[in-house]
């Protein structure tokens, strides 16, 4: 029989579930706390630990949190070999304001963090609330974990894809966290596109530790769509069975359009000048360099700037529509995710 599983305050004997709330810090009243999630599904069997992180960013919560609800009602704990250790929403403050980061406390923390808790780990216990969430996630959870996937979002139109970041502090690739982390990729089931090392992701602290990682980025963030939702779920399960953790076939995903192989990224395409953006090509087309996939006008109609692939590759998400909401963008504002 398994060990009791303890998470900050909360804890799950061998073959329960357990949820509560961890406290962070308190809001400037003084009064209103900070908080995060968490669930633990503590399996009665052995097997590796797995860490579902979601809701880093405020307006990639919906899916994530649906997704975590259908799959603690399915997993049975008493059959689950190993144990989940889920965080439905990690950013409840930015979450509040369905924004990449809470805009009420980003400029509180200033350029050098804005609030983001994608880019912050593995925190810091005397940092700002977005440091101390991450240090809490990264002591807690991370370091008690044998892998990780970090559920996000991407808007429309965009694809769903896995973005895995090579490393942190070293490029990962050719150690067994980097292969066994594609092998859980492949299982998962979307295009899988590769990302420069970042020490600062969820992924990059968990690869410099030796531990596989994922980074999955769903479709439709803003929406509470059923096709996202359980393409999600079906993900998650082909790890847990990749991992032993659970009885069951690979499922492939057949809702999403999966790009065969492992591509790398290309650089983001920014804008050079600002105004309405109209997009010109399909997420997931293969395009030949030079063909024009944005067009930027200002109010008056007159187009300001034809945004072209710099090379051939595929167009994986337009992020306007994600971070700032509508199809408008300002000068260095991203116009495209891209890889070859």
């Amino acid at each position: 029989m398994r060990a009791s599983l303890r998470v900050g305050p909360v804890e799950a004997p061998s073959g329960t579930v357990a949820g509560g709330c961890a406290h962070i810090g308190e809001l400037a009243d003084g009064i209103t706390a900070v908080q995060v999630p968490v669930v633990v599904i503590n399996g009665a069997g052995d097997g590796p630990i797995v860490y579902l992180h979601a809701g880093s960013h405020g307006q990639e919560t919906v899916y994530s949190v649906e997704m975590l609800r259908r799959l603690r009602a399915e997993l049975d704990p008493k059959r689950l070999n190993g144990a989940v250790i889920a965080v439905p929403v990690a950013n409840l403050l930015a979450h509040q304001f369905a924004t990449r980061v809470a805009p009420h406390y980003a400029a509180r923390e200033g350029v050098a963090f804005a609030g983001d808790l994608h880019k912050l780990w593995p925190g810091d216990a005397n940092g700002s609330l977005t440091q101390r969430i991450a240090h809490f996630l990264f002591t807690e959870i991370v370091q008690q974990s044998d892998c990780a996937i970090d559920l996000h979002a991407v808007g429309e139109p965009g694809m769903a894809f896995m973005f895995m970041y090579r490393g942190g502090k070293r490029d990962a690739q050719g150690t067994p966290a980097w292969a066994r982390s594609l092998e859980l990729a492949s299982a998962f089931g979307l295009t899988v596109v590769t990302q420069t090392p970042n020490p600062l992701t969820l992924a990059g602290v968990c690869l410099d530790a030796g531990k596989p990682a994922l980074m999955v980025e769903m479709a439709r963030s803003r929406r509470l769509d059923g096709s996202v939702v359980t393409g999600a779920l079906r993900g998650v399960r082909n790890v847990l069975v990749e991992l032993g953790m659970i009885d069951g076939a690979i499922e492939p995903q057949p809702d999403f359009l999966v790009v065969p192989g492992v591509h790398p990224a290309l650089p983001t395409l920014r804008a050079a000048r600002g105004g309405l953006i109209t997009f010109e090509v399909e997420c997931g087309e293969l395009l030949k360099a030079g063909t024009v996939i944005a067009r930027i006008r200002d109010v008056f109609g007159n187009e300001l700037e034809a945004v072209a692939m710099p090379a051939d590759g595929y167009v994986m998400t337009f992020p306007a529509n994600s971070w700032v909401g509508n199809q408008a963008v300002a000068t260095g504002d991203l116009v495209a995710d891209i890889f070859a």
